[in-house]
């Protein structure tokens, strides 16, 4: 995860003969954690640091828990191959199987044999370590807690449902009033034709009347007949109207039914809502857990820019916490004004320090608070890898020439890194015999050599000028001087020392 919220244990494993207790360094991780739980190793012997790599070395480590789980024999990754740091991340998996047990765990290294032959298998076991997995306080809510929960939440089922049937049933009373609505059209429409109808023969009935008698009620028939007219026309008119209205006032008691339904069941999820969440919220406030942030929500450093180190106010002021600073003024001596600062207190005007990494260096500076504020002071030490013995391959022997461990005491085939500062001298001694021209005989960590490197070595007289090559991939290939004549001897020794500066 690259994400920042790792959290990594650091065990120191020594290759040694001596049986020692488990060491149990107090580390211990929780059952919910999730690609985050990261043990690191640093595996050493009693020169230092063992420089390991994938073409050389393999390491493994397998995990047992005090309740019977167990993992796979997993392969750790090399994280720096020079000090012998390897890392593996738990599995969430064996996490939450061994919950609530202590937890035994033990590396092994494994020299790669190239030339798959049993006399140059070479594994190493190193001592037992253990951490413990915890529950995660979260999963500790109580029981009734948790059923009074599922009562809540089959309540508010219980109500949605029967809010549910109440649209349903609204949504069914609204078909019944939209039938209801066509049938009182139907009918008005019935009811006009039929007073149409009626109106047409009675007005039929005083012309054939009206006609009969013409000749001596002229004017009175036809003032009857266009009184008769128009009070067919008036009953006509009211009844349409009087049908309108009804349809109209159905129809809008249905829609207003619908709504109000519908207003009331939306009401009673807010309101559900509101109460579930404030007591989501109680019962995240009753845990104990650390509220103050150290970065940013999204996990990245505060950011601030154009500070002054110098500023008494400005550092009494600045909170605990990682930032990420540009643009600073009075930085430390030679250092960029532009990096990362962590911020330690133990309480506010007490006691204080600042510790200030470059981006684009590995230097470490502190300033610190007691009484007053101190200078800038610079913590970086030199790194030192100590001399890692290696093994002549290829059919060469190892460590035979000047009586190696004898009188003389000739040194062995090792290699060594010594880092001061922003520079790192590196050396590489050879002691073998049995090795031809041009050819490959040990195998480094890849950019042990971080270019091509050349240097002369001892052979027997007639072959001086004899040189060894370090490449960047780790090969160290030996070029023997006047090589005819080296097969004719029987005499094959090299030994010397090849160093450079990087």
């Amino acid at each position: 995860m690259t994400n920042g919220i790792d959290k990594k244990a650091l065990f120191k494993l020594k290759s040694e003969p001596y049986l020692k207790p488990i060491s149990d360094l107090g580390v211990g991780f929780y059952n919910l954690d999730e690609n985050t739980a990261i043990l690191r190793f640093q595996l050493s012997n009693t020169k230092g640091p063992l420089l390991i790599h994938k073409n050389n070395l393999t390491a493994y480590a397998y995990f047992e828990s005090s309740n019977g789980s167990v993992s796979d024999v997993i392969e750790l990754e090399v994280e720096d191959s020079n000090k012998g740091l390897v890392t593996i991340t738990l599995d969430k998996d064996f996490l939450q199987a061994s919950t609530s047990t202590k937890v035994k765990g033990q590396v092994y290294i494994g020299v790669n044999n190239v030339d798959n032959k049993p006399e140059y298998n070479e594994v190493a076991v190193f001592r037992e370590f253990s951490f413990e997995v915890k529950d995660a306080l979260i999963n500790k809510i109580s029981s009734f807690t948790k059923m009074e929960y599922i009562r809540m939440f089959d309540q508010l089922k219980t109500r949605i449902k029967q809010r549910v049937l109440d649209i349903e049933e609204a949504i069914a009373n609204g078909e019944d009033y939209v039938a209801e609505m066509k049938s009182v059209l139907q009918k008005g429409i019935e009811t006009l034709n039929q007073i149409v109808s009626d109106g047409k023969q009675d007005i039929q009935a005083y012309i054939k009347e009206a006609k009969a008698t013409i000749d001596t009620t002229q004017t009175d028939t036809v003032d009857t007949i266009e009184k008769l007219a128009k009070d067919t026309q008036d009953n006509v008119e009211t009844k349409a109207n009087k049908a309108v209205e009804t349809i109209a006032s159905t129809s809008s008691e249905a829609t207003e039914h619908i709504d109000n339904k519908m207003s009331e069941f939306k009401q009673t999820v807010e309101d559900n809502d509101l109460i579930t969440n404030e007591l989501l919220d109680e019962q995240l406030d009753d845990l104990d857990w650390q509220k103050y942030k150290m970065v940013s929500d999204d996990g990245r450093c505060f950011y601030k820019t154009d500070v002054d180190w110098n500023d008494t106010a400005f550092l009494d002021s600045l909170e605990p916490g990682l930032y990420y600073i540009t643009v600073s003024k009075n930085q430390p001596s030679g250092a960029s004004y532009n990096g990362f600062v962590i911020v330690l207190l133990r309480e506010k005007g007490d006691l204080k320090r600042i510790e200030y990494r470059p981006y684009d260096s590995s230097r470490l500076f502190i300033k610190y608070y007691y009484r007053e504020w101190s200078d800038w002071i610079e913590t970086g030490v030199s790194d030192d890898t100590g001399w890692v013995p290696f093994k002549i391959i290829n059919g060469g022997r190892t460590n035979t020439a000047y009586d190696y461990g004898g009188d003389r005491n000739g040194y062995g085939c090792s290699y060594r890194a010594i880092t001061n500062g922003s520079v790192t001298q590196k050396f590489v001694r050879v002691n073998a015999d049995n090795v031809e021209h041009s050819q490959v005989i040990a195998q480094l960590p890849a950019n042990f050599a971080k270019n091509p490197q050349v240097g002369f070595i001892r052979a027997p007289l007639i072959h001086n000028g004899t040189s060894l090559i370090v490449e960047n991939d780790g090969t160290v290939k030996v070029f023997i001087a006047n090589e005819p004549e080296w097969a004719k001897s029987n005499d094959k020794y090299i030994y010397g020392t090849v160093s450079w500066i990087e």
